[in-house]
């Protein structure tokens, strides 16, 4: 009979165990939940403050993996060029082949800008929004499955999806609930605010420190005349003192000289011959500085195409190594001379032949073809409506398609040597050649191949008539 009296009290308290151990269970989670998820939020609200972007990216996975307890998480971010979201933060053991990168037109993208909410794995089908076809599906699917993603949550700055959050499961193995996607909506959305603020503050530094450039090159250029005269008096203080030991060398009488006192004689005659032809060439130099940093004062007058890179070429031989190239001038000798001024012309030119000269040195060194050797190749067409057309073509690295908007932005640079430019030569040429001389300039370029600069400037005779 105690069994049954027993049985029969176990079967009834046994639902009131199940509902008091349930709730308990219940409060439990909900508890470690709203821990984490605090946590989250505090992190949301500091994060805005942190000015450095691989610091913050890094601590935005380390927080969310640490407090949620995930296997991992890991954050894209649209690169520069708006061209694919790639990986830049990854914490947690994640997949063993991780993507790097995710297309802005792959389908994971395409939902996430649709949906602008969380995209879980699990709800794919089961979620209204099934009327995308199949194959569409099924390469969401696939991406999800490479990726690991349990949940993908997307950040957004406005309408524009800056990146996205890629969260694995949770190590417990408890499902994600809807506050979970809620707070992790806010922190990504946050998130996209500070990496955005992080950004700015890294491309206000950048440019200050080019402006900075800018301005220490301005400076010499104003300094030109000041240290051309001092330079310029200690040229002629060697060539007075080479000249007169020269001249003492000369008188000497050697009739007594033994051949080897003959030989050595011979030896400092020749290096002090050497040093005056040095002082020459010194001084030709120094003049080329001051006359090329010099504004052009002399105003418009006809000016030859010939005569400008031959200006060009004087002064550009002492920045680059023009015998690794061949400059190929493929005009007429008779061709019409333009109306401009010389010195502007040849800061036009001075700079495409340089950014030309980097462009096949960097060819050179990055593909590394057998034979390659450089070119620039200068040529004129007739426009036909009073312009005469210059073609400056180069067979260097050329230009990327995303980069092709900002080629004449002030500030600037495809250039990657560690002398880096400061990103105004195409700029300021674009200026001189429209604001001052009421010219055209484009360019053409393929990447790997070379670029040509096309330049329209206006004939001497077609000009005047104009004036008149």
């Amino acid at each position: 009979m105690a069994p049954l009296v027993l049985m029969g009290i176990f079967a009834t308290i046994a639902p009131f165990i199940y509902i008091y151990l349930s709730r308990r269970a219940e409060e439990r989670i909900l508890k470690e939940q709203r821990r984490y998820q605090d946590t989250l939020r505090q992190a949301s609200v500091g994060m805005t403050r942190i000015r450095d972007m691989q610091k913050l990216l890094k601590l935005i996975v380390h927080i969310v993996t640490r407090a949620v307890q995930l296997d991992y998480a890991g954050i894209y971010l649209l690169d520069r060029e708006n061209s694919y979201y790639k990986l830049v933060a990854l914490r947690g053991k994640g997949p063993a082949r991780m993507l790097s990168y995710v297309k802005v037109d792959d389908p994971l993208v395409k939902c996430l800008l649709e949906e602008k909410e969380p995209l879980v794995s699990e709800e794919i089908g089961r979620r209204p929004q099934q009327n995308k076809p199949a194959v569409e599906l099924e390469k969401l699917n696939e991406q999800l499955t490479l990726l690991s993603a349990c949940v993908v949550i997307p950040s957004f700055v406005e309408n524009n999806l800056l990146g996205f959050l890629v969260l694995g499961d949770k190590r417990s193995g408890a499902i994600y609930s809807q506050d979970d996607l809620n707070v992790f909506t806010v922190l990504a959305n946050q998130a996209a605010l500070a990496i955005d603020n992080a950004r700015f503050f890294e491309d206000a530094k950048e440019l200050q420190e080019q402006i900075s450039q800018a301005e220490k090159m301005a400076t010499i250029g104003t300094m030109a005349d000041g240290l051309s005269h001092q330079i310029n008096n200690r040229f002629y203080a060697l060539s007075l003192i080479a000249g007169d030991t020269l001249d003492t060398v000369k008188l000497t009488d050697t009739t007594s000289y033994t051949s080897e006192q003959r030989e050595l004689l011979n030896q400092i005659k020749y290096a002090l011959e050497r040093i005056q032809s040095n002082v020459v060439s010194g001084g030709e130099i120094v003049k080329g500085m001051l006359k090329y940093t010099r504004k052009g004062e002399e105003g418009f007058s006809a000016v030859a195409l010939d005569k400008i890179i031959d200006s060009t070429l004087e002064m550009v031989q002492y920045k680059i190594k023009l015998s690794e190239l061949d400059i190929i001038r493929d005009y007429p000798r008779d061709t019409p001379a333009i109306n401009g001024n010389l010195t502007q012309l040849q800061e036009v030119f001075f700079n495409l032949i340089d950014n030309a000269y980097d462009a096949m040195v960097e060819r050179r060194e990055t593909l590394k073809e057998p034979g390659y050797r450089g070119k620039i190749r200068i040529y004129t067409e007739s426009s036909g409506n009073g312009y005469l057309k210059i073609n400056v073509e180069d067979n260097g690295i050329g230009a990327k398609h995303e980069d092709f908007r900002k080629m004449f932005t002030p500030f600037f640079t495809t250039k990657v040597s560690s002398k880096k430019g400061t990103g105004l030569g195409l700029y300021v040429i674009k200026k001189i050649i429209t604001s001052n001389h009421y010219g055209k300039i484009s360019f053409e370029s393929t990447y790997k191949q070379g670029t040509k600069f096309i330049l329209e400037l206006p004939l001497a005779a077609i000009r005047e008539e104009t004036v008149q």
